[in-house]
């Protein structure tokens, strides 16, 4: 009995020197969200999918984390170098570092950082992007759909034919851009969109969102403009454009003898202007119509 209580602190010990026992699962914080551009990002993706016939895919908590955790360590830490390409993670930050190198199959670097990080419950599966100046989410999807393997991993086709999506991630931060994809259910399904009161992801509504033509039958609303047009065919080829762009429900509203292109509809100004503040410099422009 005595050898045996002086051999159990010793495996304590060796057992806390096991780098897997130095690292916790993180604690989301309370304001967390996404940003526009990924929330662009996820919708390019899921209207992929629904070009080839499947569903959208729900928008989780836990791998947006992740995804946006990984996004901050290759853009501060570049843990993508020599022979470690960019589902690598450096050690820098309070999870196992490790290199994902030319051994494809050995994927275990990318495959277990959602369970290491946090409480989704099962493997997460990456795709990365990086260019040297910003990403754009249509370059990124477009890319993506122009590599086999990317694509094939967005569609379930080849080697992820027997695979169902139930989970998505993404994050997006200078030049780099990453989406996860988990085949088991994220019980933090929906994320918060930064500078505003909504939420994304549950396969509802989202920020961007109206119908397609709004007749203004219910009371005082306030809308979201992007351009204004004397031709009804004009102002639906914008709409189309936006949602070419990511938009998922761009509308169009008759006001007079224009027809103005809305990116969001909203019933009081301050959820208007937290919209507004959303939007990337691209479309600043943007401006309120109240009616």
């Amino acid at each position: 009995m005595g050898k045996l209580n002086k051999l159990l602190p010793a495996v304590l010990i060796m057992f806390l020197f096991i780098p897997g026992f130095l690292k916790a699962q993180h604690n989301i914080p309370d304001d967390f969200c996404v940003n526009f551009e990924e929330l662009k990002l996820y919708n390019l993706v899921n209207a992929y999918r629904k070009q080839n016939g499947l569903d959208d895919i729900p928008l989780s908590k836990n791998l947006c984390y992740v995804a946006k955790l990984h996004v901050n360590d290759l853009h501060f830490n570049r843990p993508d170098t020599a022979n470690c390409n960019l589902h690598s993670w450096s050690d820098k930050g309070d999870w196992l570092e490790c290199c994902y190198g030319p051994d494809i199959y050995n994927n275990t670097c990318m495959t277990s950082k959602p369970k290491e990080l946090t409480t989704y419950p099962g493997l997460g599966y990456e795709i990365a992007f990086w260019e040297s100046v910003d990403a754009m989410p249509e370059i990124v999807i477009d890319l993506w759909k122009s590599s086999e393997a990317s694509n094939d991993m967005i569609l379930n086709r080849a080697n992820w034919k027997d695979m169902s999506w139930k989970a998505f991630g993404v994050g997006v931060l200078k030049g780099y851009a990453v989406v996860w994809f988990g085949a088991g259910a994220d019980a933090e399904e929906g994320v918060k969109i930064c500078n505003t009161d909504e939420i994304a992801g549950k396969l509802q509504k989202t920020v961007l969102e109206g119908p397609d033509i709004e007749n203004n039958t219910s009371g005082i609303k306030y809308y979201l403009i992007i351009s204004s047009w004397k031709d009804m065919a004009r102002a639906k080829a914008e709409v189309k454009k936006f949602k070419s762009r990511g938009f998922r429900n761009p509308s169009v509203l008759k006001s007079g003898d224009n027809y103005r292109v809305s990116l969001g509809t909203y019933p009081t100004k301050e959820k208007a202007v937290k919209a507004k503040s959303s939007l990337s410099e691209k479309y600043k422009e943007a401006w309120i119509l109240k009616q």
